[in-house]
């Protein structure tokens, strides 16, 4: 098993990526996924190849730009916001391959433009606004600016990955919930863009949608090229740590041989060990 962390897992709040890196010197890990919790650094790549000698994949808004209030949405109607995330994310693929990094990922977008939840730390939830655009719309969107990106990932010698999403707080307002989409999206870009499977998304969509994971994963394995792990409650995205009882276990002997990512948050460094433990006796 080819085992990752997440770098989101540590504090509440953004968080320094040279502490993280620090604090995870030594694990049994195979590799890292930057994540989109860090505060922002001009030296941060200096940083990276300083404290980090393993495998490199990137995750949507790494590296952090100076505006922390920044929601990326590729998707947006808005030509500002869209342009602005394109820019930035054209940026962070560019970054990857400066650090050596295989695969970055990036969230598909939104029917809104969201922002960030400052009043509540733990469920790391966006606020979406009411004014919303029809799903058709935003996903025509989304696949002009990946088209842009596409383009960058292949110059640079990246994958590009989307993340597959799902919530049942907020249904609907993201984009890539439904097999439809999904089918739709491999159909315009057969090649160059793969998934990033975040488990628990995938989980909230089928609940949502009326899908069997089971078949979700045998249908797209070929795509997938990340899995993101962590457990929650079956209702909210809470990113936490891994128990004997994780319902990730009933999925992972369906899943490819790609780096699996333990994603948490706010989780202390004894629950990440005991989570790359019980993955690693699995």
């Amino acid at each position: 098993m080819q085992l990752f962390l997440s770098t989101t897992f540590h504090g509440k709040n953004s968080t320094d990526i040279d502490e993280v890196l620090r604090l995870i010197d030594g694990l049994d890990i195979d590799g890292v996924e930057l994540g989109s919790t860090h505060i922002f650094r001009a030296d941060i790549d200096n940083i990276i190849n300083e404290r980090w000698g393993k495998r490199i994949v990137t995750h949507n808004f790494f590296p952090p730009a100076k505006n922390q209030d920044f929601v990326m949405n590729i998707a947006s109607v808005d030509s500002d916001v869209r342009n602005k995330s394109i820019n930035h994310a054209k940026h962070c693929i560019e970054f990857a391959n400066n650090i050596q990094a295989s695969t970055y990922t990036i969230h598909p977008g939104f029917i809104t433009d969201p922002g960030v939840n400052k009043n509540n730390k733990h469920t790391y939830d966006f606020v979406f606004p009411r004014n919303r655009v029809r799903k058709e719309t935003a996903f025509s969107i989304m696949l002009d600016s990946l088209s842009i990106l596409i383009d960058t990932a292949i110059e640079n010698n990246i994958e590009l990955a989307i993340e597959t999403e799902g919530s049942l707080s907020e249904p609907g307002v993201l984009l890539m919930e439904t097999i439809e989409e999904y089918d739709h999206l491999f159909s315009i870009f057969p090649e160059h863009i793969y998934l990033n499977l975040n488990l628990a998304h995938t989980r909230f969509a089928s609940i949502e949608h009326g899908f069997e994971m089971d078949d979700f994963i045998k249908q797209y394995y070929r795509k997938v090229v990340l899995v993101e792990l962590s457990d929650n409650d079956r209702k909210v995205d809470q990113h936490l740590p891994l128990t004997n009882n994780s319902y990730v276990f009933n999925y992972l002997p369906l899943l490819p041989n790609v780096p699996h990512i333990l994603e948490f948050r706010n989780a202390t460094i004894d629950q990440v060990k005991n989570s790359i433990t019980l993955m690693r006796r699995f």
